[in-house]
């Protein structure tokens, strides 16, 4: 999604705030203010990239295509004996196939796209639940500890889900096909 900073009545920074289907676009802002502050706040909101005006239609297609490249999702995902099918929706450890609520699979997408970065619990909020705000950290948390049982992962020595202490989670990077 292409969007411009400065929108009649707001901003696309507070847009992207208040519209949760954002969350799984990358959004390239557009905008002919070119402050280091405003760059870094519409980035820390999640943009996948910003671009000060004028530019060449050619860097701009340059962008989409590096932004598009960056968001899109492998059909499939394997760490270990964890394998996760998005297309079917389907997740199975060590063969045995493991029956998630929609929004523990949700959940579980969102850490796995990470690449073994860490997404902060305002991030999960956001792209799992369709929320903002610190206030629902618990239901994070209390999501995470059902997903971590039924994928048998242990919080004190975690194979799948690591906790980032007062940031967020990351997932174990793809290691390759599952075990079998």
């Amino acid at each position: 999604m292409l969007l411009d900073l400065i929108l009649p009545g707001t901003d696309g920074i507070e847009l992207m705030k208040h519209i949760p289907a954002l969350a799984d676009l990358p959004v390239i802002f557009i905008s002919g203010y070119g402050r280091d502050e405003t760059i870094a706040k519409a980035l820390a909101s999640g943009a996948a990239d910003y671009i000060v005006k004028p530019f060449s239609h050619t860097e701009l297609l340059a962008r989409v295509q590096a932004a598009l490249r960056a968001h899109a999702r492998p059909e499939t995902f394997a760490c270990g004996e964890l394998a996760v099918d998005f297309g079917r929706r389907r997740v199975t450890v060590a063969g045995r196939e493991i029956r998630l609520t929609a929004t523990e699979f949700d959940l579980l997408r969102v850490l796995s796209a990470g690449g073994g970065r860490v997404v902060t619990t305002e991030a999960l909020l956001r792209k799992v639940w369709g929320r903002r705000g610190s206030g629902d950290t618990d239901r994070v948390r209390t999501a995470l500890k059902k997903l971590r049982k039924k994928l048998g992962d242990d919080a004190a020595d975690p194979a799948y889900i690591f906790n980032a202490h007062g940031i967020g989670y990351r997932f174990a990077a793809g290691l390759g096909p599952p075990l079998r």
